[in-house]
């Protein structure tokens, strides 16, 4: 197969390089979770290109984003827990940039709407994870967890699912996250929450049906305890690439 290389004009060419170091920089700080750095340098960005950004493009424009959003992707895949949860939104963001009809004066709010959204899918247990690192039990836990969310969750029913020695594995997850698996259970399960606040319009207590956790009202205590805002809150902030069918 032979890929035609689609031609450039300078303006252009200077722009997809200047995109790149962005891209670079805007995925080095959501690895360190550096959102406010983030938003600087896409500012500073946004003040260098303003004058030619009319000049490029919008399939240029919508290249770039569609490549910073398998960045920050691939990023979360070897550095934070809940991987599944970026998997989801690189699907979502790129059907939305794949089927959308974008202007250039599309381009800088979405590109601020990817990185907000990306942010606010960061796991909160803020703890360095190496997914290399991890031993083989304790990884197996975690991608059942992660996986199995709107199921029904017990500590002894994975570990039996899956074979492993339970007081061996537990010691082990304790020891390599800090946390237990009942605790990371929980985490998780608040973690699909946010998704489905934020790509649905399911009630909130269908959601927490739907996760299989105690009752709504418990689901709403849990949830604003963990990310200290209420679930309906959350959607509003959030809800961005989601639209209501007419």
């Amino acid at each position: 197969m032979i890929f035609s290389e689609l031609e450039l004009s300078q303006v252009e060419r200077n722009f997809t390089f200047d995109f790149a170091i962005l891209e670079h920089d805007l995925s080095y700080f959501f690895e360190k979770r550096c959102l406010n750095y983030a938003l600087e340098h896409i500012h500073r960005f946004d003040d260098r290109i303003k004058d030619n950004l009319y000049n490029i493009r919008p399939v240029i424009l919508k290249e770039s984003l569609i490549s910073l959003t398998c960045d920050l992707a691939s990023v979360s895949f070897y550095r934070y827990l809940n991987m599944i949860t970026f998997v989801n939104l690189r699907k979502d963001i790129l059907h939305y940039l794949m089927t959308a009809t974008l202007t250039n004066d599309d381009f800088l709010p979405l590109l601020e709407t990817i990185v907000n959204n990306y942010f606010s899918n960061l796991d909160t247990l803020d703890i360095p994870i190496d997914s290399k690192r991890l031993s083989k039990q304790v990884a197996l836990v975690v991608y059942y967890i992660d996986n199995h969310c709107d199921e029904p969750l017990k500590t002894n029913t994975i570990l039996k699912e899956l074979t492993l020695d339970p007081e061996y594995t537990k010691r082990k997850f304790r020891k390599e996250l800090g946390f237990t698996i009942n605790f990371y259970i929980r985490h998780a399960k608040l973690q699909r929450a946010k998704q489905l606040l934020i790509n649905t319009h399911l009630p909130i207590g269908e959601i927490a049906d739907k996760i299989k956790f105690y009752n709504s009202a418990e689901f709403a205590r849990q949830f604003q305890k963990e990310f200290d805002v209420t679930p309906s809150r959350y959607r509003e902030l959030n809800q961005i690439f989601y639209k209501k069918e007419s």
